[in-house]
């Protein structure tokens, strides 16, 4: 049998957002002016975990300085993360010398001189001596978003000095989320660095400062002006109901922005959680799994030092990193309407289709319960506690059940908001107007059972299923398929005609 396509043409659509006035030309080359980032970018970025924290005295192996860069280089190698394609170390916030300062002379931006005490050429040197691609920050805007110089006004200037200290790789923040300057300083920052003298990969984060709604912003400009990747939405945050707000939110305008995706130009869904502690294993495939069928870049923000073996797996899992990778380009999208259990595709390049069973929220445990009332039982771990809001008591309630690492959860009936807490051992907290419900005793979440049809994703007759996680074939199957998904988990399989 002859497979159909998932996807239709393309038809491409010149959004603008209601605040900014945009000339596009009627016509749009998809391919860019800079043939760069062919398949989505790949590495290690330091923002999630390291954030800005400059005091090495306190922190010295914690600190964003040149040697934690310099030893993340030496474990991405290490590792066999550069061996399977995390080739880029992108240094994020914070690098620069602080209160504006630029070269008295020359105007040039310049490093910290006690973080990075040779300057960041020679951080970039150690980079490329590994074999490792350097990438760098900035904002279009007077100050960064922690108060460092920004490049706004200087976009040549910055362009040919990064030229120079050997970046590949070039973030550009917004931070002082000034719309009207976005207009000119990214075009400007875009042609800066054409100009150079140097292939430099433009990562914009334009689209990010202008609001929710993803068919009022100009991808169509991001391409003319040479962006080849664009961060869309919020930051991610290191806890599951960030992470599931962003794929709820990819999944709601998917089958707009994909249009805009392509070999050279990628929706941005923001940095990977996976190897950190606020996430689960399960919730880690899930990231990895509708990451790689959107096409979105895989830049880890870890500690490429101190990794469980099972985050590890997932990051290197070769058949996942391919499906990121095919050479297609081709973003995926939901198939599904949004619900607790869902299914997402994606077309590849030799004909078979990446599928993406996701369980959100499918599957029910049983608990039992203690309730407090004018107060709640309090975790001592607060940094782990994740907080809610619009959700009814019972709503919170199946939620905290359904999650093992949920022991019970604050609740204000009145606004519909509380905490759900990863511990109880700091006592009762008197706080009037709120209940608290501690879990006694409970049974696991046995998962949910998903179904592909398979004429959803373009398959008729005998359908081979190939099982990502597992690395092995399922079988041979006839119009459709189902897997038991763990909470909060992806199946991840691929599938082509038999």
């Amino acid at each position: 049998m002859i497979r159909g396509a998932l996807f239709g043409a393309v038809l491409l659509a010149l959004a603008v957002s209601d605040s900014v006035a945009i000339a596009i030309t009627a016509t749009v080359d998809l391919n860019g002016p800079v043939q760069l980032s062919q398949t989505p970018p790949m590495g290690w970025m330091s923002w999630e975990l390291f954030r800005c924290d400059i005091d090495c005295d306190v922190e010295p192996t914690h600190c964003v300085n040149a040697a934690l860069y310099e030893s993340m280089a030496d474990a991405l190698v290490s590792g066999q993360f550069l061996k399977a394609g995390y080739d880029t170390i992108h240094i994020d916030d914070c690098w620069a010398a602080l209160n504006g300062s630029r070269d008295p002379v020359t105007n040039e931006l310049i490093a910290n001189s006690t973080r990075f005490p040779e300057g960041m050429y020679a951080v970039g040197s150690y980079l490329h001596s590994k074999g490792i691609k350097f990438g760098l920050y900035t904002a279009e805007s007077p100050h960064t978003c922690k108060g460092y110089p920004g490049s706004a006004g200087y976009e040549q200037l910055d362009a040919n000095t990064f030229a120079d200290w050997g970046v590949d790789y070039l973030k550009v923040d917004g931070c002082n989320r000034n719309k009207s300057y976005y207009v000119t300083g990214y075009p400007a920052m875009g042609k800066a660095l054409q100009e150079s003298g140097r292939a430099i990969a433009y990562s914009c984060s334009w689209p990010a400062y202008l609001g929710d709604d993803e068919t009022l912003k100009p991808f169509a400009t991001l391409i003319q002006i040479g962006c080849n990747s664009w961060r869309n939405w919020h930051d991610m945050q290191c806890d599951w109901p960030k992470l599931s707000s962003i794929i709820d939110h990819w999944g709601d305008y998917g089958n707009y922005i994909r249009q805009f995706a392509g070999p050279g130009h990628w929706n941005d869904m923001d940095m990977l959680l996976i190897g950190n502690d606020c996430i689960t294993d399960d919730e880690a495939r899930t990231q990895m799994a509708i990451w790689s069928i959107n096409a979105a870049p895989l830049i880890m923000g870890n500690d490429l030092r101190n990794m469980t073996d099972s985050s590890k797996a997932i990051l290197l899992n070769k058949d996942a990193i391919a499906v990121n990778q095919d050479p297609l380009g081709q973003q995926g999208y939901r198939v599904t309407p949004k619900n607790d259990t869902e299914v997402w595709a994606r077309n590849l390049n030799d004909g078979s289709v990446a599928v993406g069973l996701y369980n959100k929220n499918g599957g029910t445990a049983t608990c039992g319960w203690d309730k407090v009332t004018d107060g709640y039982m309090e975790t001592c771990d607060p940094q782990h506690e994740q907080c809610f809001s619009e959700k009814t008591q019972a709503e919170a309630t199946q939620e905290c059940c359904n999650n093992p690492d949920c022991a019970g959860f604050s609740f204000n009936p009145s606004t519909e908001s509380g905490c759900f807490k990863p511990s109880l051992a700091c006592g009762f907290l008197k706080s009037p107007g709120f209940i608290g419900l501690s879990k006694t005793n409970s049974s696991a979440n046995p998962g949910a059972d998903i179904t592909v049809q398979f004429d959803q994703v373009g398959f008729v007759g005998n359908v081979t299923v190939y099982d990502i996680w597992k690395q092995a074939v399922v079988g041979v199957f006839q119009n459709n398929f189902t897997a038991t998904v763990p909470y909060h988990g992806t199946g991840f399989f691929k599938l082509s005609q038999a």
